[in-house]
């Protein structure tokens, strides 16, 4: 029980008879002061007892009889026996009602299950159910509105000490959100049995703000601590499932740590927003928080694992996809909220994913670099090498994915790029009579199959993949133009396109067997044509860039 000190004296004024109605008797109330036609009309009429059987209904109850109503034992109460017979307003009996109602109180109030964790939301109905049941029994029969706003506080008291020993020994997220629910949609309503007494007891306002506020104040510390200790056990189960379905090659495990993740700190934000907004807030920072610790620990450990897999001679790419998507999909998770929260944490956050991604593109590259320059080279300088090889390793590493759609979109532009840029590199750094001799004399033809056959492959892996290979289509429109002007109208049409600088058009037309004299005049038909202080390396500008 609460300390009595704290609690509101009840006072009850002595020698003064209490009705029904929950207001004092007159000293002097005569049948027919006030008369029928009036009543209707006169609001304080209908406060004032009038009839014999209002009359009636306005009997005092003693001690004794108070007892008998809260049932409870009075005898070490009382001093004597004759202190029962004396009516509950007289003033040295003021103790003793409110230690009857404590009693009682106390005797009703449904203890905590053994196994709280498990019951609390069965012990709450419990709760529930018992404080209804003894506040309609004795609103109906309690005629005096103090003593009715006495057994509230008491009530009230006895409910936050109640809550207080619940809240110490709950442990999980999901009882602590029970209880604050609880409290806001049950505890806190006003649909309790008083209102609807005699008397129109209003029993929100007989709650201790003061102890009341302190409860919250802990149950809300206590929610998020619960809430932390939740999510940071769930992340790392998340993280350990994650280790152990690396080589796993379903969609499920493929998109499982993403969507386990993002799931896991919306459930708990969506729980908090049944509560209150600002705890929904409370709430999602310190998901965040824990998402920042899971996210630098899942790069971390991916990081390595993308390394190893640039060893192999037969790496996974579909990891360094689902690396990509893992982080794609937390980053614009965390963006979407970002507009709600601003703190450093989703920044890290959103910093950490977007290094791993770069980190991840990186490693990727590196890998197709070093198998397309393995083909090329043999290609452009070995007999019935075929171009097809080098697509089919594409169309074997890069197979078309369904759960990953816009990041391998992002990924196949990627190695489009890079396979065109290094075509190109090979081709300028060749020697045309024995490329001629490997390939056929028509090279410029077998350039522009190469360019068809490659977009080919690429488009069906990604079919709305953005077409790369249109420098290669124009070198060969480049490479057969024999006019001058014709050359001028080509390379500036080239730069226009955007699919080639002026350093790249100047190696080509060096290939293409043209003089310095020439190329200088040629490139200075170029709108913005800056003339080039040094020479040209034959390949330095189509490493990728």
């Amino acid at each position: 029980m609460t300390d009595k000190s704290k609690r509101k004296k009840v006072k009850i004024r002595p020698g003064i008879p209490w009705g029904k109605n929950g207001k004092p008797l007159p000293e002097n109330n005569q049948e027919g002061d006030i008369h029928e036609e009036d009543e209707d009309d006169n609001p304080s009429t209908q406060t004032t007892l009038n009839t014999h059987e209002e009359q009636e209904s306005a009997k005092e109850i003693t001690l004794q009889e108070l007892a008998e109503l809260l049932q409870v034992t009075p005898d070490d109460i009382f001093e004597d026996e004759s202190c029962c017979a004396v009516p509950i307003s007289a003033q040295e009996n003021q103790d003793s009602v409110v230690q009857l109602i404590e009693r009682s109180v106390n005797q009703h109030f449904p203890k905590p299950p053994a196994e709280l964790e498990r019951n609390l939301q069965q012990h709450l109905l419990e709760l529930e159910t018992v404080v209804q049941t003894q506040l309609e029994r004795l609103a109906s029969r309690i005629t005096c509105k103090e003593l009715m706003g006495c057994l509230l506080e008491c009530y009230h008291h006895q409910t936050i000490d109640h809550l207080l020993g619940l809240l110490q020994n709950i442990s999980t997220s999901k009882n602590s959100f029970m209880l604050l629910n609880w409290v806001q949609h049950t505890y806190l309503s006003r649909d309790l049995p008083a209102a609807a007494s005699p008397q129109r007891v209003d029993h929100i306002k007989y709650v201790d703000l003061i102890l009341f506020t302190e409860w919250v104040t802990k149950a809300k510390d206590k929610l998020l601590e619960n809430v932390q200790k939740d999510v940071r056990a769930s992340l790392e189960k998340i993280l350990q499932n994650e280790r152990s379905q690396e080589g796993g090659d379903s969609d499920e495990a493929f998109i499982q740590l993403n969507v386990d993740s993002i799931q896991c700190t919306n459930a708990m934000y969506k729980s908090a927003e049944t509560v209150s907004k600002t705890l929904s807030d409370r709430v999602q920072e310190v998901c965040f928080q824990e998402l920042l610790v899971f996210v630098r620990r899942y790069t971390n450990e991916q990081t390595e694992i993308l390394r190893n897999q640039t060893q192999k001679a037969e790496p996974d790419m579909k990891l360094f996809l689902k690396t990509l998507q893992n982080c794609e999909a937390l980053k614009l998770h965390v963006q979407t909220k970002s507009h709600k929260i601003k703190t450093s944490p989703l920044e890290n956050t959103v910093k950490a994913l977007d290094e791993m991604k770069d980190g991840t593109f990186k490693l990727l590259l590196e890998i197709v670099a070093g198998y397309a320059e393995s083909h090329l080279q043999n290609y452009f300088k070995s007999k019935n090498k075929h171009f097809s090889k080098l697509v089919e390793e594409v169309k074997m590493r890069f197979p078309k994915l369904m759960w990953c759609q816009d990041v391998q979109e992002r990924v196949m532009d990627e190695v489009y790029k890079l396979i065109t840029q290094l075509y190109v590199k090979h081709l300028v750094q060749s020697n045309q009579r024995k490329l001629k001799k490997c390939w056929s004399a028509d090279v410029w033809q077998k350039v522009t199959d190469d360019a068809e056959l490659l977009h080919s492959t690429i488009s069906d892996v990604t079919p709305d993949v953005q077409q790369r290979n249109l420098m290669l289509l124009k070198i060969t429109e480049l490479l057969k133009c024999k006019d001058p002007d014709g050359l001028k109208l080509e390379v500036t049409s080239m730069q226009q396109m955007g699919i080639t600088k002026s350093e790249d058009l100047e190696l080509l037309l060096q290939w293409k067997g043209l003089s310095n004299r020439e190329v200088r005049e040629v490139l200075e038909a170029l709108p913005d044509h800056q003339p080039r202080p040094t020479s040209v390396s034959w390949c330095s500008c189509f490493i990728t860039r």
